[in-house]
């Protein structure tokens, strides 16, 4: 008994260090911007709905699965937005297991001629359970070497679930943008024994896109462009600076992002290097990325598949009247991917 006590703790601790130290992060940032910062709202599309499906530590058995879908939808006053997302995150033997549904509201405005802005709030449900129907206990060995269904072990961690808010910023013109973003600013309680609170997320993003032809023919944009980004993340003791670089030649992008630049923390985070390829057939963005770890545990677990698809509704005339006159407001720059 004491024994069986002492590997389902092992795995509590496990499954919270692991949910306190940090949110699932995606190496296809853009696909997944509303994940960044929720004043990414109605910015980049009319309309827009994403998916996107993470494997990571697939060397391991039961390692770390990702699957978001995502939606923004911006009004016909041209200066709110409304968005969605939703997620399901889970990790380990022990089967942690954490739901997050959450709605978006945002804002934008004209500053000037050259620059807007937007903002936006966000609140999120979530919730996270352990689950042991995988594991196998003592009292369901036999002498014989098979295997009773059921176990006698009583689980003692019940689901909880919790409400957290966030808000984000993003100032912006038609090549650069720097944004601002606050997850769990309320720091919900996520303690399955004792009350543990799940720290405020910042994220910082910014990003300039240099052109070198950009053009407009048959109802859509044309553009050979190379962005590069950095994001820095900051949660508790957790710190990341990730490095981007982003080649467009109109359908196709490729992208290099440098995860866990190690000059903001001297914990030994992992570090990799996502390759990203996307491609663009109207209406549709699809793109594929894989993680190179080369520090850290992950090294010896294996890297991370990572598939994204979304669809976007872009009025591209829009956004080529809109640069000419450099009267309305601005179309944001960061990359599809």
């Amino acid at each position: 008994m004491l024994v069986k006590r002492f590997q389902i703790l092992c795995l509590f601790l496990f499954g919270s260090f692991w949910a306190v130290g940090q949110d699932y992060q995606f190496s296809q940032q853009f696909t997944n911007r509303l994940h960044i910062n929720p004043a990414f709202a109605g910015l980049r599309s009319d309309y827009s709905i994403a998916a996107a499906y993470r494997t990571q530590w697939f060397n391991v058995d039961k390692g770390f699965v990702t699957q978001q879908i995502a939606g923004d939808y911006k009004f016909k006053n041209k200066k709110t937005a409304a968005g969605f997302i939703a997620s399901v995150d889970k990790a380990g033997s022990a089967g942690f297991t954490r739901t997050q549904v959450g709605g978006i509201y945002s804002y934008q405005t004209k500053l000037n001629n050259n620059f807007a802005a937007s903002v936006a709030l966000q609140a999120t449900y979530g919730s996270q359970r352990f689950s042991f129907n995988d594991l196998i206990f003592g009292d369901q060995l036999n002498n014989n070497g098979s295997i009773n269904p059921t176990s006698q072990e009583s689980y003692i961690y019940d689901p909880i679930s919790y409400l957290s808010v966030a808000a984000g910023g993003i100032l912006y013109n038609n090549q650069f943008w720097v944004g601002l973003a606050a997850h769990h600013a309320n720091q919900p309680n996520i303690g399955f024994a004792n009350e543990s609170k799940l720290p405020v997320k910042f994220t910082i993003n910014t990003g300039y896109k240099f052109y070198v032809s950009n053009y407009y023919r048959d109802a859509y944009l044309y553009e050979f462009s190379v962005t590069p980004t950095i994001t820095y993340t900051q949660q508790q003791f957790f710190k990341k600076t990730d490095l981007g670089l982003y080649l467009t030649y109109t359908p196709i992008t490729l992208g290099l992002l440098y995860r866990g630049l190690p000059i903001t923390s001297d914990l030994p985070y992992d570090q990799s290097v996502a390759i990203i390829t996307g491609i663009v057939l109207e209406p549709f963005r699809i793109a594929y990325s894989y993680d190179v770890v080369f520090t850290g545990a992950g090294s010896r677990s294996g890297g991370a598949h990572e598939i994204g698809i979304s669809f976007d509704k872009i009025d591209y005339d829009k956004i080529f009247k809109g640069r000419a006159s450099k009267k309305n407001y601005k179309h944001i720059s960061c990359p599809a991917f």
